[in-house]
């Protein structure tokens, strides 16, 4: 799991100003297991306009850390989500073949991105090998998850939360990406201290990257 300020402000001013004449709909009839037990309680829209989902993929592609550590081969830009006061989204895994199943499209990674950090509650709440670890997201902040992990959104208790959601795939296992952000930190150690060593240690991620990620 990786917190990254993904967005800035102007950034989140141009995806914010275009979902302003959405329409939403109930946010659980995308969730299967609401048929059985209540879930997901939210709004969302039935997709993103296709300018905000080219200029978020984009981004996903061209930000150094992403396309060194994850490898992205598929970005999905699929729903904005408002929560509202005691809205929530209980602890769940995601569906790793995206809709409609038949493409056979499958998902390593899910990622929310906040548009807005002025309400309380609503927390990205993941739970870990080591026990879970809750957040609230800030204004143009992602987490970008395994989906093999639960997660959901605490209650929000005031105001309104809003995001933009989605999943990526990737050649990348997990534990070749682990490896990957390794070199990536140490490859920004390097890069102050040690130039020649920065190139080197530059050459051997590149070259995994390439060799994992096809």
């Amino acid at each position: 799991m990786f917190f990254i300020k993904l967005l800035d402000e102007e950034d989140v001013e141009y995806c914010s100003k275009g979902m302003k004449e959405l329409t939403y709909q109930d946010g659980s009839l995308t969730q299967p297991l609401n048929k059985s037990y209540r879930v997901k309680q939210n709004k969302q829209t039935s997709s993103v306009p296709e300018h905000i989902r080219k200029y978020l993929i984009d981004i996903f592609y061209n930000h150094s850390y992403i396309d060194s550590v994850y490898c992205p081969n598929r970005v999905s830009v699929n729903f904005y989500n408002k929560y509202q006061k005691d809205d929530y989204y209980n602890i769940h895994v995601d569906a790793f073949k995206a809709m409609p199943k038949s493409n056979n499209v499958y998902f390593d990674y899910g990622f929310s991105i906040n548009l807005n950090d002025n309400y309380e509650g609503g927390n990205f709440l993941m739970h870990t090998d080591v026990g879970p670890v809750s957040k609230q997201l800030k204004a143009g902040e992602a987490v970008i998850f395994p989906i093999i992990y639960p997660h959901g959104v605490t209650p929000v208790t005031k105001g309104t939360r809003e995001n933009i959601l989605g999943w990526l795939s990737s050649n990348v296992s997990y534990e070749q990406a682990f490896i990957l952000k390794n070199l990536y930190d140490v490859n920004v150690y390097l890069r102050d201290k040690d130039k020649d060593a920065f190139v080197e240690s530059t050459l051997v991620q590149t070259y995994l990257k390439k060799a994992w990620g096809r």
